[in-house]
């Protein structure tokens, strides 16, 4: 009997997957959106995510999740720790969708204009990357609640990983497979950008080195973030910087939108500038520091049952400052469009 049901839930399994894949496949081929496929941002997407996954979790950690995931049983402990590892490749695909936006953004930006169609078209592309985003992060989130229910139902208490090896509650080394992983997701953002670089313009009100290397930006985001982790102290542990990041990126953004508004009071496209670029950079530094510091350094801690799990304050900006992001990025879409067609004198 628990042969057939094990043939069963498999069966389940790959029926799903078929019709999933049938009526994706059914969307692209109708043409219907032909304008949201975006070849450099599906590779970023993708490899990055697993990228992303290798900074926070083992290899095995994430085997026993795919196998947990395709319908293999497991102890309530085991369940829940693969149900956290499937929550947070949902919020890596979220957190880097809105990052590749940001970064394409930038690009788009900088690169040599077209005339006011061609950029818009150019901006208008890189929020498809953080559609993307979305689209993997709701698909992940699927196996996370399924696993999670599975895990409670088995008995699992609270919302811990339990079942941690004996020994590897402060185990936190810099493994093969960690520095691998950050080393891929460098040359995942190198071969995606390269190509838009190429095309990008380095005289003019925006630059992109200015718009993706505003010194002042960096400094709220990196110094405010160092100095509030270390008012927090040793025992907030990896949350101290989920939140720093998280709340420097926020006045980050507040601060290019409020020099923004001064810039059309003033007329002044140049400061108009400056705060675009202040506020690109502060979206892609603060979401950086989120996508390979803070949450890998998060995931470890409760693999490792350091943490009973994440908290309410780090899922909330993991999923507020992306969304933010986006916010701001369309306010700078009008910002960059605006200028154009009607300069201010």
């Amino acid at each position: 009997m628990r042969e057939n049901d094990r043939t069963s839930v498999k069966t389940g399994t790959v029926l799903r997957w078929l019709f999933a894949a049938a009526f994706v496949f059914a969307v692209i081929a109708s043409g219907l959106f032909a304008g949201f496929f975006n070849r450099a941002g599906l590779l970023y997407i993708g490899f990055g995510s697993i990228a992303a996954a290798f900074m926070g979790f083992t290899g095995r950690e994430i085997g026993t999740a795919f196998r947990h995931a395709a319908g293999r049983a497991g102890a309530a402990g085991d369940l829940k720790r693969s149900a956290y590892f499937w929550e947070a490749a949902a919020r890596n695909a979220w957190i880097l969708g809105a990052l590749g936006s940001a970064l394409n953004f930038a690009l788009a930006v900088s690169g040599e204009s077209g005339g006011i169609r061609d950029v818009s078209q150019r901006m208008i592309q890189s929020f498809v990357v953080m559609l993307y985003g979305l689209l993997l992060a709701i698909i992940c989130l699927v196996p996370a609640m399924k696993l999670a229910g599975s895990a409670e139902r088995a008995g699992a208490s609270g919302t811990a990983p339990t079942g941690v090896p004996a020994g590897q509650g402060r185990r936190r080394s810099l493994s093969v497979e960690r520095v691998a992983s950050y080393i891929s997701f460098m040359a995942v953002l190198v071969l995606t950008a390269f190509p838009r670089l190429q095309g990008s313009t380095r005289l003019g009100p925006l630059p992109v080195i200015r718009i993706m290397l505003h010194w002042p930006a960096i400094l709220i985001v990196f110094g405010g973030a160092i100095a509030l982790a270390l008012f927090m102290g040793p025992n907030a542990g990896a949350r101290a910087w989920t939140i720093s990041f998280a709340m420097t990126g926020l006045i980050g953004l507040l601060t290019g939108l409020i020099q923004a508004l001064f810039g059309f009071a003033h007329t002044d496209i140049a400061e108009i500038s400056t705060a675009i670029a202040f506020i690109i950079t502060t979206a892609s530094f603060s979401l950086l520091g989120l996508a390979v510091a803070a949450a890998p350094l998060e995931d470890r801690e409760v693999m490792s049952g350091l943490r009973e799990g994440a908290g309410p304050l780090s899922r909330m900006f993991w999923v507020l400052l992306p969304l933010l992001t986006f916010v701001f990025l369309l306010l700078t879409f009008i910002m960059v469009v605006t200028p154009m067609t009607k300069p201010g004198g």
